[in-house]
């Protein structure tokens, strides 16, 4: 969580739900965006500042959380990061290693990098028609959406 006493983290976006409150929309999922500043996605897994957690659904995409990537004391870094963001469905990030990746799904998180990086909000933002529509059977299912509604093909013996 951020720190409101610390100057240094004034170039954080404000947060739209006060951390504790419940939040998870039915039909939303949560995206954590690697952070070194402002809502800008713009860090490495491994090194980034802070995870902006967005809830994005197919009406509203909004920042619900700013969690600091603290791992100073931690023994296994990367296993620290992915417990930070393992309720999370999506992870978006500039660069993230293979080992470091492995440790994301395992906790049930999706690592997605975006090397050019760009706005948080609006890489978030622009799952939202996805979801609307016709999501990928794993983001439906991520969702919510029961099997019937997940399966794309319909089989046929001819």
């Amino acid at each position: 969580m951020r720190d409101p006493d610390n100057t240094e983290d004034a170039a954080m976006p404000a947060v739209a739900a006060p951390p504790g409150v419940q939040t998870g929309s039915e039909g939303a999922i949560r995206v954590a965006c690697a952070s070194d500043g402002g809502e800008a996605l713009n860090g490495h897994f491994g090194a980034c500042r802070w995870f902006l957690v967005y809830e994005v659904s197919a009406s509203e995409c909004r920042l619900v959380d700013v969690r600091e990537a603290d791992d100073a004391q931690a023994e296994d870094k990367s296993a620290y990061r992915a417990a930070l963001i393992a309720d999370c469905q999506l992870l978006y990030v500039v660069s993230i290693g293979g080992p470091a990746a492995a440790k994301v799904v395992k906790v049930g998180t999706h690592p997605i990098k975006w090397p050019d990086g760009g706005s948080a909000r609006e890489r978030a933002a622009a799952l939202q028609p996805v979801l609307a529509h016709r999501p990928p059977p794993w983001l439906a299912k991520a969702i919510g959406r029961p099997a019937e509604a997940r399966v794309r093909f319909a089989y046929t013996r001819g």
